[in-house]
């Protein structure tokens, strides 16, 4: 499929998604119209073990909503909807922030299973929407409580704070900060070395994962349970200690 507000290169069994409506690269509906499509592909496919998203340009992720086209918000694919499927996505998806991150683009970064930051000067991440006189709408109220706990969420919320790449690190709101000259190769490692790992057993560990959070412990250990008969008696568990026993590095293959 051609996309026009975003981009799609897969290589190395790493699917890159650029948000490409720069300088903000915000979200409207043509947006999350194709990233809809962009995820049912991507899903889909084989060639695909690990999924980035970036932004267009040397600026920012994304700064959120289109305010332009708010008239088509609740139009289309749904921003809480679709962001649920990211966070619950059978295959890791990584936020690769490339600048600022707010508002709307902090909650699909929040939506992620890793967020990786640039430590640039203008590199800022938050959700500042209370400024406006709203609030996030997106799920970020939700995630940013259940990553940084109750008290540090609401005070980044309530005083719409926008923290820096090392501000972020700190207070556990990204996972890496890479260097601006380095940060499109230390991503791409990044994605490349979670790629070599077996992608059933990654499938399992991410939907044991969020069922148990979604859904308790018991149900989640009943999910785990499941996927750990099939992954023992997969062709990737043979290739797994077969390559310990040879002391080589394994080639997994996803059956």
């Amino acid at each position: 499929m051609g996309y026009t507000t975003i981009t799609v290169d897969t290589s190395d069994f790493v699917s890159t998604i650029t948000l490409n409506r720069p300088p903000t690269n915000s979200i409207n509906l043509a947006m999350r119209e194709e990233l809809d499509q962009a995820l049912t592909e991507i899903e889909q496919s084989r060639d695909t073990r690990v999924v980035m998203i970036t932004g267009a340009g040397d600026k920012g992720f994304c700064a959120g909503m289109d305010v332009s086209d708010v008239a088509n918000l609740y139009n289309g694919p749904d921003a809480i909807t679709m962001f649920f499927r990211i966070e619950r996505f059978p295959k890791p998806v990584i936020a690769a922030l490339n600048g600022y991150c707010l508002g709307g683009g902090c909650e699909l970064a929040l939506a992620c299973h890793f967020r990786l930051m640039i430590d640039g000067p203008k590199a800022k991440i938050g959700c500042p929407e209370l400024n406006l006189g709203i609030t996030p709408g997106w799920g970020g109220i939700q995630r940013m409580a259940r990553l940084l706990g109750k008290s540090k969420a609401l005070d980044l919320i309530l005083f719409s704070r926008r923290l820096s790449a090392q501000e972020a690190l700190q207070m556990g709101l990204v996972d890496r900060v890479f260097s601006e000259a380095d940060f499109i190769k230390d991503s791409r490692a990044f994605a490349l070395a979670l790629a070599k790992r077996p992608p059933l057993a990654v499938n399992a560990v991410l939907d044991g994962m969020t069922t148990g959070l979604d859904k308790g412990i018991e149900e989640g250990t009943l999910v785990d349970r499941g996927w750990s008969k099939k992954c023992a008696q997969s062709k990737d568990a043979v290739e797994g200690f077969a390559a310990f026993m040879q002391k080589r590095e394994p080639a997994f293959k996803g059956e």
